[in-house]
């Protein structure tokens, strides 16, 4: 059983037209399953070559918007644990996206930046990860589950770099 929530009518908008039918064209027949191992190991360099794998194969040029980049995640993500929720209240925020693993024991929250160019995806993860830390996303989760995984994730274009926020 999976639940989605999605946070605003932009999110929703962007999911119900450009993921969906992504979706139908492509991740069908995508096995994603290195991606969510990476995620559930802490791979941060096989889930950034993933990722972007990912987005040269399927996004647009039009399509670099934070937004697009926040239901992107979302919808590659469905079906890599129990539980996905999108902007819900943790800690002292909103983290962009969390996945669940009750089975398993395991928690992946994820913060989305927008880069303005190549030079800034390092330094944009670094504020992805320190929101994290500040803001205390993890602490809803750290009595509940043994291993959680912190990301901070920046966007330039068809690029990305994900970093994790050291315990």
């Amino acid at each position: 059983e999976f639940a989605l929530t999605i946070p605003n009518a932009e999110v929703r908008e962007i999911f119900e037209s450009t993921i969906q039918k992504w979706f139908s064209d492509y991740a069908q027949v995508s096995d994603r399953k290195a991606l969510f191992d990476a995620v559930w190991n802490g791979d941060t360099e096989k889930l950034t070559k993933e990722m972007n794998k990912l987005l040269r194969q399927t996004i647009s040029y039009h399509d670099y918007k934070e937004d697009f980049y926040h239901a992107f995640l979302t919808g590659i993500f469905m079906g890599a644990g129990e539980q996905i929720e999108s902007n819900k209240e943790h800690g002292l925020g909103r983290p962009d996206l969390v996945i669940i693993d009750k089975a398993n024991g395991k928690v992946a929250i994820f913060e989305v930046k927008y880069s303005q160019s190549m030079k800034q995806l390092n330094k944009d993860c670094d504020k992805a990860l320190a929101q994290m830390k500040e803001r205390k996303y993890a602490e809803d989760y750290k009595d509940r589950y043994k291993d959680i995984f912190c990301y901070g994730i920046s966007f330039y274009k068809k690029e990305c770099l994900v970093k994790m926020l050291e315990s």
